[in-house]
Parts: structure tokens; sequence; C-alpha cells
């Protein structure tokens, strides 16, 4: 999509100066005002425009067009927009984008924000910055590049994410902490609908069948939360093990020696345990299944000794024993098993209930395992907020799986942002929060504030301060102002 040799580009690069726009205020030399409140999006999509997070994402992301009209931050930026206000439709995505202090910091020119114009050079009708086909046909151009490539159709945005966003999203704060999580969940859609591609469709003995797709997840645990790190996607019926298993042994893989990797039983796989712990230098925390008997030899040596038991450091109906070298009988697994064995009354069945939890790090202690273990149930509630109202993770408005592909992306990136912002200074008071609550917590915080732009400047003020420099305006100044107004009432997109 080259732009035409003589269109010049629609972007005028803003920048912030509250004296200078203060000053052409008492002129009445302004290209617009508007309402600029402390909502949720525009703080966390703020940060990510100015700590450059979103323009490296933009520079890497497979963009196939040459010379574009529309710049690719540009979509990105709405397109995060629309996930914090749930705005999921390719066609909505130019809508998304509205918020003045979010315009102003992309540098768009206002001039190009009224009726029938936006950001192509053809305009658009719609009251958005740019028509939702623009991105949606940006994807259907990835989608036939990586067909012609023998790709699965959006497998270069997959790639984007884990070789660009995932990196990215880490150093941004500071490397994590070491402890990782690798996960699987499901992604469903309509049974009767098999238009949506690569969908597949299982049945569990027992269970209605489902069609979907599975999505791996593997994220880093931080103060109050986790940032998701790597994706893997496929059709329902890929297994959580095949489907996962590059996350931690590929290129790139986040994971460094010394850091540890807590899983699910799902993700038991005694040969991957052994590359993990023997040749990358990452411990292992994971439940055994019942019926192994490394399971068993645990059971066998906490009964001779009936007198160890030590009270769980979290629950109090239970208690916890540690267990060392029971490893052994497993023969895929080729290093060294330390383990804790939980232990519950079970007052239905009348009889005690048994789990055991095995590691890798030999020095670990019984309450450790534990302690270590029970972050990664908070993966559970994770994935019901995602899938939940506060996301809508698996609200898919495309059958495409390039759309799909993109939706799930912008929605992770969306996702990781909250935690990001969580853990500077001015998000301190989210950190832990989920979307919904930040959003509560900004309309009760909530000042009204005026965007200005003037000239090649922007500032947000309070509107009192906006208020008391318009009472001040006299004359030719203030019949500059009244025609401004007059512009900005005679259509919704009139101004920013």
């Amino acid at each position: 999509m080259a732009a035409h040799p003589e269109f010049c580009s629609p972007l005028l690069f803003l920048r912030e100066n509250p004296e200078a726009v203060l000053a052409a205020l008492r002129q009445g030399w302004v290209e617009a005002m508007d309402a600029a409140g402390d909502q949720v999006t525009d703080q966390h999509v703020l940060y990510a425009l100015r700590s450059g997070l979103l323009a490296e994402c933009a520079r890497r992301f497979p963009d196939p067009r040459l010379n574009p009209e529309i710049p690719l931050l540009v979509l990105l930026t709405a397109s995060v927009a629309g996930a914090f206000q749930g705005e999921y439709a390719l066609r909505e995505s130019g809508c998304a984008l509205h918020s003045p202090a979010l315009l102003a910091e992309l540098g768009i020119n206002v001039a190009w924000l009224s009726p029938g114009e936006g950001l192509s050079r053809r305009g658009t009708q719609e009251e958005a910055v740019f028509h939702g086909d623009v991105l949606r046909k940006l994807l259907l151009q990835i989608a036939a590049g990586d067909q012609e490539a023998g790709r699965r159709p959006g497998e270069s945005l997959l790639r984007w994410w884990n070789e660009t966003v995932g990196p990215a999203v880490l150093r941004q704060a500071g490397g994590g902490s070491g402890a990782w999580i690798r996960d699987a969940t499901q992604l469903l859609v309509p049974l009767a609908n098999d238009r949506y591609e690569g969908s597949e469709v299982i049945q569990e003995e027992g269970k209605a069948p489902q069609r979907g797709y599975k999505l791996g997840l593997l994220s880093t645990l931080i103060d109050s939360g986790r940032l998701l790190v790597g994706v893997a996607f496929a059709g329902l019926r890929c297994g959580d093990l095949p489907l996962t298993r590059a996350l931690v042994q590929g290129e790139p893989c986040p994971l460094s020696p010394g850091d540890s990797l807590r899983e699910d039983r799902g993700l038991l796989d005694g040969a991957e345990i052994t590359v993990l712990k023997r040749d990358l230098g990452v411990d292992v925390i994971v439940p055994l299944k019942r019926e192994m008997l490394a399971f068993r030899l645990a059971l066998a040596r906490v009964a001779a000794r009936p007198h160890r038991w030590q009270p769980h450091p979290t629950r109090p109906k239970q208690v916890i024993q540690p267990v060392t070298d029971i490893g052994e009988p497993w023969e895929e697994c080729q290093v060294p098993l330390n383990g804790c064995v939980v232990r519950e009354w079970n007052s239905e069945k009348q009889e005690d209930e048994y789990w055991v939890f095995a590691t890798t790090e030999r020095e670990r202690s019984a309450r450790g395992i534990i302690l270590d273990y029970e972050a990664r149930s908070e993966c559970e509630e994770d994935h019901r907020q995602i899938k939940g109202p506060d996301w809508e993770l698996d609200e898919f408005a495309s059958t495409r799986l390039v759309e799909i592909l993109y939706h799930v992306l912008i929605v992770l990136l969306a996702y990781d942002l909250c935690q990001l912002y969580g853990l500077t200074e001015a998000g301190q008071r989210f950190a832990g929060k989920t979307k919904r609550a930040r959003q509560r917590e900004a309309r009760r915080r909530r000042q009204a504030q005026v965007v200005v732009v003037a000239g090649p400047y922007y500032a947000v003020f309070p509107w009192t301060v906006v208020a008391e420099e318009l009472l001040a305006v006299e004359g030719a100044a203030k019949e500059r102002l009244r025609a401004l107004v007059q512009r900005q009432r005679a259509g919704p997109a009139g101004g920013l």
C-alpha cells in the first residue's frame, strides 16, 4: 500500500509544551480543545508509548506494506486501546483511538480528524481516525505471505510475539523474578460452526464434543502477578506438552540457569525435566500422578515416618512431609528428585488423601516446595479473568485464523501492559488489581481535564486552569475561540 507521491504525511508530530499552549490560548490561536479524563486506557497506553514499548513492537511487526499511509504504531496503539475498551472487532479499531491524550502523544494532526477525512488519503466517513478495513486488509496480507512461505496463516504474528513482544515486556519488568509458569488453556468456539479456520473438535470421555483452539503460555512471576512472555497456538487436539515444548526449549528461550519452572500434571515429562535441569540448569516443580511409581515410593517413605508431619504453610487442614530421592523408579527422568507429600483427611471417604509434589531443586524444603507451587495456582484465576468479562480473550469477531491470532495477542499485550504499569510509581495504586477494579478506581478519582492543541504543541490541564484563562480572554482572541467552538460543535469528530 504505497502512498501517492503527491500525498503529504497526515502526521504532525506534536510536542508537550504547557507554557507555549497557554500563551497561544490567551491569544485564541488554538486548533482544538477537548475533554481528557483520567481514564485507565489513557494511563496505560500513554505509559506504553512513552516507555518506547509500543514503538519497539511496531518496528518489528511483520508489516508487508511499503510506505504505508497509516503507520503501524497508530494501528497497534488503536488495537491496544480497543482491548482496554472492549472494542474487539477490527472494524472498530479506528474508533477505539479517540482519546485526545493518546492522539496528541501519537502526534496526529487534528486537521485530519474532521468528518470525511481521517488519516487515509481517501478519507473515512466514520467517526474514526481510520477505517477498520485498513487493519483487516493488513492482516490478510500477512496471512497470504505466510501461506506463500508454507506457514499457516498468522504464524508471523506468533513469531513477532515470541521474538519481539515477549522479550520487550520482560526487559520493561527488569528481567522478571526467575520463577516461571508454563500452562495451556482452551479457547472454545461454537461447535456447529466449522468455518473457524484451524479449529478442531475433541470429545473427551463422558463429555460433550467441543470445538476450538488451545493456547499455550509461558509467564514469569512478578511482585503482584505475572507477565505473559511466550505464546503457542494450535487446534484443540494438540497435547499440552507438544504445544508448549518450544516455549522452554526452543529459540528464543527466556529461561536462564538458576530459574525455576512450575507446571501441572498435563506437562509431566521425565525426558524434558532431564533436559531442563541437566542441560539448561533450570529447576522444575511438578505434581506427580497417582499411578506413578515415584508417587508410591514417596507414600511408602512417609508411612515409615508417621511422626514427621509438619503443618501446611497455608492450609490448616493439611500437613506436609519432605521426601528425598523419589525419582529412582522413573526411568525417563535422569536427574534426582526430592519432593513434598501433602496429606488431608477426607471425611466423606473416611480416609487420608495424598498429593506429591516433586522438584529437581535438592535444597528446597517441603514448605518451600508448597509455597513455590501455590504461585502456579494463580494461573487458573488469571485464565478466568482473561477469558471472562474483564478481557474476553475468546470472544472472536472473525473466523479467519490470522484475525483470531491478532485478537488473542493484542489482548495478551494489553494484559501485560496492566501488569507493567502496576510496577511503576504512577501505577502502584493499581498493582494486583483487575482491569475492572482499575476502571472503578479511576472513576472514583477522576478529575476533569482538558487537552489543548496549539500549532505543534499540546498540553493537558485541569479544567479549572483552562476556564480561568478563557474568562480572561477578550477582543479578537475571544472571537477566534468562539469560531473554534463552532467548528467543533459542527460535527462529533470535528475536534480531537
